[in-house]
């Protein structure tokens, strides 16, 4: 029976079981803990037994003798029990459910006693974070509480701000001391998550238990990784005690990230779960793969740069040069660079396709920064590009089908197309000034991905399933812009990609952006001429380039 509750837990292996079994509530926990005790075995499903299920939301739920099961669930068996089931396994599950529900009304009297001003503000910068970020998919007791798909009932991709369906409205309109338990303690342990760090960090309960004691170790564990001090909160209500060890942690990290530490995050494709990981070890130059440096030096026409200091020299001096006309299809010699260097990337990561995207126009982007207009929010996707390279391997997938490569190529470029448009009002900082106009906040920290081609649409279309993403900014006018710039990586099979793999392709990011540094300065400096925007990697350009199987293969040949 434990066997197959991790293997349902981990959707097959394709998540890590721990994080898969977060998903039990504290009853569930001590029923699986009990059954593989006694070395129950796993037998046919009968409702009136304990038993293993598995719902739509891609949940275990280990469900007790007498319990109703929810509707629209995979029924995976019923536990059997060798020597009979305990006599008192029973009352330690009601104690456990009980134990729960008085922290959710503990945490719901907090709530009521607060200041209708401070719930409102809570409720304000949950909807606003939810709004602006990736969907969540989180539990607390038997509850779910998300944003993906037909079953959402928070705002979202799939919520309108407005809509009734949406928890956030309900409880806005209604005293604290009418809202159910179990909605307070999500409301609380959201609201403490959000802001113990970037917004996005309630993507660290996807798929998981968003509930008070969980919420207390995560807290204090990021705090020790921070090398922080744990405040003293002894004595203080629980909702009230989150509170506190969310302005440390978030105190913690900024102070860790100013301090050279540097975050990442593994990404579990299936449940939404994105951890963050720490790295005090610098990324630099030996991170970059040999290929790619030795190509920099060969393209730049340099000595083969020692650091990442000597990469943004060369960038610096050589950038006139790379004004010049580019050859083999290219526009100019920056976007032919650009192209051989993500290229020569991803063959050296044994990446089936690299990427890069930026603004097309980034001197009138420029400008724009300079003098606070807003011109940049109201562009289409079309003022974005992204410098897609297939690796050979890629392309022979399509030997059959030729005509299918350059759509996947571009429908590939236009989803990150997309990307770029979709966080350029927060990458500037005129989120707060975009009105209606959709975007999210900007990402700032790389990540590694599995099995995305099970769940994110674009990923499933396009076979997406291992990934990589390094965002990076660049400085335009004396302050960083997030996201403006990214290199990402992807396979549609084989081995997942390594941290090693990760630093690499983070390192190669660094070595992108002092390329993307080099041409905002030199635009600065020469009043950005429109005659320096980017041009190539639109659909003519892709279908020119890969419309016919000989010239590809031709292309990879030279190269």
């Amino acid at each position: 029976m434990a066997e197959a509750a991790r293997y349902a837990a981990s959707l097959g292996q394709r998540i890590p079981v721990p994080i898969g079994l977060a998903a039990l509530t504290r009853p569930e926990e001590h029923l699986l803990a009990v059954a593989e005790k006694a070395g129950a075995v796993l037998a046919a499903y009968r409702d009136d037994e304990d038993r293993l299920v598995l719902t739509r939301t891609g949940r275990l739920r280990m469900l007790s003798a007498g319990q109703q099961t929810p509707d629209d669930v995979h029924l995976l068996g019923s536990v059997g029990w060798p020597a009979g089931r305990p006599t008192e396994l029973s009352a330690q599950l009601t104690a456990l459910a009980e134990r729960d529900a008085a922290e959710a009304e503990a945490i719901k009297s907090w709530l009521a006693v607060l200041p209708i001003e401070r719930i409102a503000a809570m409720i304000e910068q949950v909807r606003f974070s939810l709004q602006h970020m990736a969907p969540v998919l989180l539990y607390t007791g038997d509850g779910c509480y998300t944003n993906l798909g037909k079953g959402s009932n928070l705002v979202g991709r799939s919520l309108r701000t407005d809509s009734p369906r949406c928890l956030l409205n309900a409880l806005s309109a209604t005293p604290v001391r009418q809202w159910a338990a179990q909605d307070a303690c999500f409301l609380a342990c959201l609201h403490a998550l959000i802001t113990s760090g970037p917004p996005v960090r309630a993507e660290e309960f996807s798929g998981t238990q968003l509930r008070p004691d969980r919420l207390t170790t995560f807290l204090r564990q990021r705090i020790a990784s921070y090398g922080a001090s744990e405040p003293d909160v002894a004595g203080l209500a629980n909702g009230e005690r989150l509170s506190v060890l969310a302005r440390a942690s978030a105190a913690g990290r900024a102070a860790a990230l100013a301090a050279g530490t540097r975050p990442y995050r593994v990404i579990q494709g299936l449940n939404l779960n994105k951890q963050e990981q720490l790295t005090a070890t610098p990324i630099t130059l030996a991170d970059v793969p040999p290929a790619v440096v030795k190509t920099f030096a060969l393209l730049l026409r340099c000595p083969i740069p020692a650091d990442f200091a000597a990469v943004r020299t060369a960038c610096a001096q050589k950038m006139t040069d790379l004004y010049q006309p580019g050859a083999d299809g290219f526009t100019s010699y920056f976007e032919q660079v650009l192209h051989e260097l993500v290229q020569v990337a991803t063959d050296a990561t044994a990446s089936d396709v690299g990427m890069s995207r930026g603004p097309r126009w980034m001197g009138e982007l420029v400008r724009a920064v300079r003098e606070h207009r807003m011109d940049p929010v109201a562009w289409t996707t079309n003022a974005f590009y992204c410098c897609v390279t297939p690796s050979q391997a890629f392309i022979e997938l399509f030997t059959d089908v030729p005509e299918q490569l350059p759509q996947v190529i571009r429908a590939i470029s236009a989803r990150m197309r997309y990307n770029g448009w979709h966080y350029l009002p927060h990458t500037v900082g005129a989120h707060q000034r975009s009105g209606d106009r959709d975007w999210f906040f900007a990402p700032t920290m790389a990540d590694v991905t599995d099995w995305s081609d099970q769940h994110h649409t674009g990923h499933v279309a396009n076979s997406v399933r291992h990934a990589i993403r390094v965002p990076f900014g660049v400085v335009v006018d004396g302050s960083d812009r997030p996201g403006m710039h990214d290199f990402r990586l992807m396979r549609a099979a084989g081995e997942p990609y390594t941290l090693s793999d990760l630093r690499a392709g983070m390192a190669i990011g660094e070595l992108l952006r002092s390329l993307y540094q080099a041409h905002v300065d030199r635009l600065a400096q020469l009043g950005a001429p429109a005659a320096l925007d980017i041009v190539d990697f639109d659909n003519q350009w892709y279908q020119a380039r890969y419309g016919r199987a000989h010239v590809a293969t031709k292309e990879r040949a030279h190269v």
